[in-house]
């Protein structure tokens, strides 16, 4: 990978919100002294609104939290993955509102881990190993490694207000620096998706969780209809 420099501010940009008021974001690597911080922002809201940590029953089991903290600060110390920050007037307070995690996916690889004990922890796993299976972002871009998305998750009061295609868009950025010529990965919820492709991601592969569940075997509880897997260029 090319050489960097670490933390960096990928993205600076400001919303006006509905009283008025106009709050600036900026987005960066996830610093050494914040990396804590945003593996519990990611243990929030996202384990319980996620189609596939909703569907194991994460938020439910402390022995899989603790397994996906484990996994989670694996993640964040690769030094790959952003956030976003809502910063004061003068640039030097930060707010923690947004997280994108990321790490280098390699083809016929899979991931190494811990293997989890518990039932969620094992649940989840069985699901990534089964969509790993799906090549289109090698098949597609001939390569045979990408940055993928690990998770990404908005805090509920900032929403709606483009921070998740912030993030999506400054991964690109990050990718190219790493001297990726990919990033993409796995959307499971409609939100996600449309962030996706606001961010200019094309989806390459669709699958119903109803038959994505068969293979499994798994009964997914979801609202979203397909999962997608979406990838883009950076070169």
């Amino acid at each position: 990978m090319s050489s960097r420099v670490y933390p960096k501010v990928w993205s600076e940009f400001e919303r006006q919100v509905e009283d008025g008021r106009i709050l600036k974001f900026a987005i960066e690597d996830i610093p050494e002294d914040m990396w804590k911080t945003a593996v519990e922002f990611m243990l929030g809201s996202y384990i319980k609104e996620d189609v596939w940590w909703m569907t194991a029953g994460t938020a439910d089991d402390p022995e899989a939290i603790q397994e996906y903290r484990v996994l989670l600060t694996a993640i964040v110390e690769q030094k790959m993955s952003l956030a976003c920050f809502l910063t004061e007037g003068d640039g030097t307070g930060h707010t923690l509102v947004g997280v994108n995690m990321c790490m280098p996916q390699e083809k016929d690889r899979f991931v190494e881990h811990n293997p989890p004990k518990s039932k969620a922890g094992i649940m989840s796993l069985r699901m990534f190993s089964e969509a790993t299976k799906f090549t289109v972002i090698y098949d597609k871009y001939d390569v045979n490694t990408y940055l993928m998305g690990a998770g990404l998750s908005v805090a509920p009061e900032y929403r709606s207000l483009g921070i998740a295609v912030e993030l999506l868009k400054a991964r690109k950025a990050l990718a190219k620096e790493l001297g990726f010529r990919v990033t993409g990965g796995i959307f499971t919820s409609v939100s996600a998706q449309k962030s996706a492709e606001k961010a200019s991601m094309e989806c390459l592969f669709k699958i119903s969780y109803k038959q994505f569940g068969e293979q499994c075997n798994i009964e997914f509880n979801s609202d979203t209809e397909d999962l997608k897997i979406y990838g883009t260029s950076v070169e």
